[in-house]
């Protein structure tokens, strides 16, 4: 970090910025951890409908009618456009037979009654809608697809429009033949029945009239009668057949559907006819080469329809003149009959009436036969039926759904968005915290060199710091004094070591002069009373005596710290109740005190150390502190004793520690890393020095890896900071090789730190 008047920068490095990610690590694993977590939340809350997909396909192949070439009297062109088998996929007309199919409308219900229901139609759409036709390429093969909610549902509807595809092509390219079919089964019906009816006549006749087969005469007549029957009976057949021609006919021409087919009529209707018919298939030879290169809309396309409207009238009118031509040949017939019978009136009237009725059998059996004989032929080509359309491949049911939630990417993503959120906020703060937590910062920014820095300690450390040591408590009381007392219950421990590093530091800044020091910080809970004991026991450790004495009148801790009684002590001795020699407390008052003679026994050193309480809380601190007995106090405690710590109250609070600033040799500053901002902390230095205070240094208390770069590369890591040196080699033999190292690598840091500090002195 520079200084200048007006501004601070700073320059950060690599391994500062990861110490940033480690001090800030909370609030880095709080945001990913939060937006990962709500990522997956909103995704999981707001995720679709589960939609699964199905699909069928089916191979269009155009194949040549064989049903038409015996329908229509010849060959025709057969065209198949795949965009219009798209269409047809799609179309309302299919999609009401699937809805037929599926059991969604009643099979019952007419094109008609289903049109004339909103709610029918409205699913017929839904099915329309759900559906999807699209070819395969430049194939043939063309794919349904269905998407729905249901697996099941997609699969039956995509099956079922691919089944009712191929029927409705079925039933479409053998039209004709089906009709044929319907039509013969109905005359047979009809024939059969009148053809029974006509025996049974016959049979009653002849036992009513008891005739028998020799009893007929009119040989003659009913020969000439009977082929005047054939002839009525052929020319009855051929008017049917003119009339089932026109019908069909009439049905074409009204329906418009101008297919360019062969009108087929069963026998010769005309020369003329057959000329028509022929023109009619030329057409559609043409048609089929326009169509190629043409639309329907294009005006050599729309003159040839109307030119096939033109020849289907004509041929309307042909049909229609045969007809009458036929109607009064039969009528012709008739009329010879009734002559011929006119004729041979000499002839019995029963003979007559029996070759009457059997005439009637003979004409229905020979219609009945006629019709059996075109019914198996109507069979034969129904079996040669056309089939352009085959099922490729069946609709499955499918076990995943398309739109599957992406759950765990969705959170991996938030997590990762959130930790460079979370890294943003971080270096947001970082920029914005104004206090200073590294070695470099403290003394260049207060222009004193820092002496000693004490490691922190957590509750689970403090606890497996003490354990296994019968005369320690780990928790309670006992454990907060062992704590405040760390040199003196754990000497072999690393933080201990940093208390006697800062003695050691603190020996060499001095001149042989600063005998009184002062211990004090910026605000309250930054260890300075904590520091100001140790540092009495280290000191009392290396054979020196030592005077503890409690300045701060207002919320007093070494009493608590050193197991003593409050009264009396130091107010007492200023007030002049008595002498403050007769206050101290002594190393018999410590064993008698709370800690006890056996954890008083622990560490040599305590003997050393004389313990002046604060006594009792007085209304005016700081006047107390600037009456003339405390000049004296401090005089003569200088001559008596090897050195003087007086723990003090926080500058920012009190004005208790000024009072007696430049009474006293050296101030010791204790900064808790990060407590104060850095402003604060530079208004305390100069407070001291503005009244003729000296400070010694700063102690940085409540180190760690964490906050302080600095001493991240000391590797000081509570998993050797428990014990330094073999201690408790017994109880953690696993680790006495790797603790040697470090006592290694931390006597070298120490002495490095050491002979800086003592450089930066001499300068």
């Amino acid at each position: 970090m520079t200084q200048s008047n007006t501004t601070q920068t700073y320059e950060l490095n690599l391994e500062e910025y990861w110490q940033v990610i480690l001090r800030r690590r909370w609030i880095i694993i709080f945001c990913s951890l939060a937006i990962g977590v709500f990522s997956a939340l909103f995704t999981w809350i707001n995720q679709p409908p589960a939609l699964y997909s199905s699909s069928a396909s089916v191979k269009i192949e155009p194949t040549l009618n064989v049903a038409e070439i015996f329908t229509g009297g010849g060959a025709r062109q057969s065209f198949n456009d795949m965009k219009t088998q798209l269409l047809v996929l799609e179309s309302y007309a299919l999609m009401e037979r699937v809805a037929q199919h599926m059991g969604i409308i009643p099979q019952t219900l007419s094109s008609e009654e289903i049109r004339a229901n909103p709610d029918y139609v409205d699913d017929i759409l839904d099915l329309k809608d759900s559906v999807n036709a699209s070819q395969d390429g430049d194939t043939g093969i063309i794919q349904i697809s269905v998407v729905s909610r249901s697996a099941k549902y997609a699969r039956d509807l995509a099956q079922a429009v691919a089944d009712e595809f191929e029927t409705f092509n079925i039933e479409d390219k053998n039209k004709k033949v089906f009709e044929a079919k319907k039509f013969i089964e109905q005359q047979l019906l009809v024939v059969g029945d009148r053809l029974k009816v006509s025996e049974e006549a016959v049979r009653t006749y002849r036992q009513k009239n008891h005739l028998t087969a020799s009893n007929s005469d009119g040989t003659v007549m009913t020969r000439i009668i009977g082929d005047l029957d054939q002839e009525y009976r052929q020319a009855i057949a051929h008017l049917n057949d003119l009339k089932f021609a026109s019908k069909q006919l009439n049905l074409r021409v009204k329906k418009g559907q101008w297919d360019y087919h062969a009108v087929s009529v069963s026998g010769n209707v005309s020369a003329y006819f057959d000329q028509l018919n022929k023109r009619l298939v030329e057409m559609a030879l043409k048609h089929t080469e326009l169509s190629t290169n043409y639309t329907d809309e294009h005006p050599q396309i729309q003159e040839l329809r109307q030119q096939a409207k033109d020849i289907l009238a004509s041929m309307l009118d042909e049909l229609s003149k045969q007809l009458e031509l036929t109607q009064q040949r039969i009528e012709s017939i008739q009329d010879s009959i009734l002559a011929t019978k006119h004729k041979y009136e000499g002839a019995p009237g029963q003979g007559l009436g029996l070759m009457r009725l059997e005439r009637i059998v003979k004409t229905n059996e020979e219609l009945f036969s006629m019709l059996e004989k075109k019914y198996q032929e109507v069979l034969i080509k129904e079996s040669e039926k056309i089939q352009e359309v085959s099922l490729v491949r069946p609709a499955m049911l499918s076990k995943v759904r398309i739109n599957p939630v992406k759950i765990s990417q969705t959170a991996i993503a938030g997590a990762i968005l959130g930790v460079v959120l979370g890294l943003i906020v971080s270096l947001i703060l970082e920029s914005m915290d104004s206090s200073v937590g590294t070695i470099e910062e403290v003394e260049s920014f207060l222009d004193v060199s820092v002496i000693g820095f004490v490691p922190h300690i957590g509750d689970d450390e403090a606890t497996e710091l003490f354990s296994g040591v019968p005369e320690l408590s780990t928790s309670g009381a006992d454990l907060e004094r062992q704590l405040r007392l760390v040199s003196h219950f754990s000497p072999p421990s690393t933080i201990a070591e940093a208390y006697r590093s800062l003695r050691t530091n603190l020996l060499f800044s001095q001149t042989g002069q600063q005998r009184v020091i002062l211990v004090t910080s910026s605000t309250a809970k930054e260890g300075k009373s904590t520091i100001a004991a140790n540092l009495s026991v280290v000191v009392a450790q290396q054979g020196a005596r030592v005077l503890l004495i409690d300045g701060d009148l207002r919320k007093p801790m070494q009493h608590h710290t050193f197991g003593l009684k409050r009264v009396p002590g130091l107010s007492e001795a200023l007030l002049g109740q008595l002498t403050w020699q007769e206050a101290c407390n002594r190393f018999s008052d410590v064993m008698l005190g709370d800690m006890g003679i056996d954890q008083a026994l622990m560490t040599p050193g305590l003997d050393q150390l004389d313990i002046l309480a604060c006594g009792r809380v007085n209304a005016s601190p700081p006047d107390l502190l600037a009456s003339p007995m405390m000049d004296t106090i401090l005089k003569e405690a200088r001559e008596e004793y090897d050195m003087v710590i007086i723990d003090m109250p926080p500058l920012l609070h009190t004005t208790d520690a000024t009072v007696i600033a430049s009474k006293v040799d050296g101030i010791l500053l204790v900064y808790h890393i990060g407590s104060v901002v850095r402003g604060a902390l530079k208004r305390v230095k100069m407070n001291i020095e503005n009244v003729g205070g000296h400070v010694l240094g700063v102690v940085l208390n409540g180190v760690r890896g964490d906050l302080s770069p600095d001493y991240a590369t000391y590797k000081m890591d509570h998993y050797y900071a428990y014990a330094y040196g073999e201690h408790e080699q017994g109880q953690r033999s696993t680790w006495t090789r790797y603790q040697a190292k470090v006592k290694k690598y931390f006597h070298q840091a120490l002495l490095r730190v050491s002979t800086l500090l003592h450089r930066e002195h001499d300068k």
